[in-house]
């Protein structure tokens, strides 16, 4: 993981080009990529977005799974293993408004806002898994 920062912080009443790219500097900082390279979310306005990412993932032999925490289904940073993207809300400019940041294992890594002072609670995970485990970098054999 390597931390990239937003550069567009409006919140969702702002015009499409002005609002938040927090998604976007996270997906950046995870695949060790530029900013203007990653996914781009906010250009889609309907809820097909996540599938388009994932769409977009393939290239890099990638998956995302997204969990919701609610008070019906509960989760725990404890369950995440490795790198993944956590939805809260945000608790500095735009206090309210959804943001993610980047979580390893239990704790917050990354905050992709420059100007955070802390996170909200958690409402969710987004996690990344590869689409094809046997391409992935094997142990040396044990002989």
């Amino acid at each position: 993981m390597k931390p990239v920062f937003q550069t567009r912080f409006g919140g969702y009443e702002s015009p499409v080009e002005e609002q938040g790219n927090c998604w976007q500097a996270c997906v950046a900082s995870i695949l060790e990529i530029p900013l203007e390279e990653a996914f781009d979310n906010r250009q889609y306005t309907d809820k097909n977005w996540f599938d388009r990412f994932n769409e977009w993932l393939e290239k890099y032999g990638l998956a995302c799974i997204a969990f919701d925490h609610s008070k019906d289904k509960p989760l725990t940073c404890s369950e995440i293993k490795g790198y993944a993207i956590m939805k809260c809300k945000s608790e500095t400019l735009y206090q309210g408004e959804r943001h993610v940041v980047i979580i390893k294992d239990q704790n917050v890594v990354h905050d992709p806002n420059p100007h955070a002072t802390r996170q909200g609670d958690c409402q969710g995970f987004y996690l990344f898994v590869p689409l094809d485990p046997a391409r992935q970098i094997r142990l040396p054999n044990k002989e």
